[in-house]
């Protein structure tokens, strides 16, 4: 039976309809979407009033949060974390890892790909993000010293082995001995390179874009900075049309005057809103042990005893939520879903709210809090309307 969903507003995020009447299939895919349309006979009716709805986000980068780690031996971890985090309008996600070494990375990329796939009650898993092993130890940043790895294809060839074909995703610094000759084994066999954890310089950076890679692991974090006469890497992607760019828009990892007049610079449609959340991420502040690292989290930053920033304390509809203040809600919408879906390749069936897409659907209240939350057309997340706040 079709599900009509009657709101205040939908955001595609091309345009924003309001009022607003959504039609989901049986099927688990959208059906038709607009301000005037007919509620199709037969359909159940769900009335939010209050509600816009936002194609549901996708998170790239993303570590953990609510206690949970993704890089784990367990795969019910994993699961736990894909029911926890619907209830912040993530729909899908990739597991980011990285680890202590090679042999407990691998064991670690084994785990998030057993559980590629839709979750129950969760968010689906679209496979694995590797965050390294090719990255310059200069800009390791709060990654462990004994994930860093020469840049060498075995070396790629048992990861991949390991994903099960289920790669994704994979930062790397082009700059290192090898690092271009692994960057091109890597885009043809499907995978996104994303440049990251890197000393490259404008032009280095502008090279390994024209061999191929397409992304850049959170913007201006753990990469050379730019300088007038030496712009680096972020603003070498700026101007490669297609090259996409992840932001943290925590107010920690960059300030909010850099992530507005980036997002002008790139465009929202080429900016990916990521997390890099981390276990800790949506609990309360203190001490934590982040893989074998002592942590703490403070005045909404986690940080080593050293200072060094590592990943995020905040979650995707914390980040929308900022994200929109600075520029606008539908932005906010097209960098919290559409462009990571085109990342992916998944942009024909994920990152709008149009006929044939999946009902991957968020419903926020009128301050962007997420009350309601669809993956495939069914219920994941149930939480307080703005009616029984108010």
């Amino acid at each position: 039976m079709s599900l009509a969903i009657r709101c205040r507003s939908i955001i595609t995020p091309e345009e924003t309809v309001s009022p607003g009447l959504l039609v989901i299939g049986d099927d688990g895919r959208i059906v038709d979407a607009g301000a005037v349309l007919a509620v199709p006979n037969g359909a159940t009716v769900l009335d939010l009033p209050w509600a816009t709805l936002v194609p549901g986000f996708i998170d790239l980068h993303v570590h953990g949060g609510g206690g949970f780690s993704l890089a784990t031996l367990d795969p019910e971890e994993v699961r736990a974390y894909a029911r926890w985090v619907v209830s912040h309008g993530v729909t899908s996600f990739l597991p980011t890892i990285c680890a202590g070494g090679m042999d407990e990375g691998i064991e670690f990329v084994q785990t998030a790909a057993r559980t590629t796939g839709p979750v129950a009650g969760g968010a689906n898993v679209l496979g694995v993000n590797l965050e390294g092993p090719f990255v310059n130890p200069v800009r390791r940043g709060a990654l462990p010293k004994g994930w860093v790895q020469p840049a060498e294809v075995q070396t790629l060839d048992r990861l991949v082995e390991a994903t099960g074909g289920n790669l994704r995703l994979m930062t790397l610094a082009p700059e290192l001995p090898g690092g271009m000759e692994v960057l091109g084994e890597a885009v043809g066999r499907g995978i996104v390179v994303s440049i990251g954890h890197t000393d490259a310089d404008y032009e280095t950076a502008l090279a390994a874009f024209e061999a191929g890679a397409s992304h850049v692991t959170h913007a201006f974090n753990a990469m050379r900075p730019f300088h007038h006469r030496q712009p680096g890497p972020v603003f070498a992607a700026a101007g490669v049309d297609g090259v996409t760019i992840e932001i943290i828009a925590d107010g920690v990892h960059l300030h909010d005057a850099t992530a507005r007049a980036l997002v002008r610079a790139a465009s929202p449609g080429r900016i990916a809103l990521v997390t890099d959340g981390v276990p800790p991420a949506g609990l309360a502040e203190g001490a934590f042990v982040l893989g074998e690292q002592e942590a703490r989290m403070d005045g909404g930053a986690i940080r080593l005893p050293d200072g060094t920033i590592a990943g995020s304390a905040k979650t995707m509809d914390e980040v929308v939520r900022r994200i929109a203040a600075l520029v606008n809600a539908g932005a906010a919408a097209t960098m919290a879903s559409t462009a990571p879906a085109r990342v992916l390749g998944l942009a024909e069936r994920k990152g709008r709210i149009a006929p044939g897409y999946d009902a991957d659907i968020v419903a926020l209240s009128s301050d962007l809090q997420v009350v309601m939350t669809w993956v495939g057309g069914d219920v994941a997340y149930r939480g307080e309307s703005e009616d029984a706040r108010t």
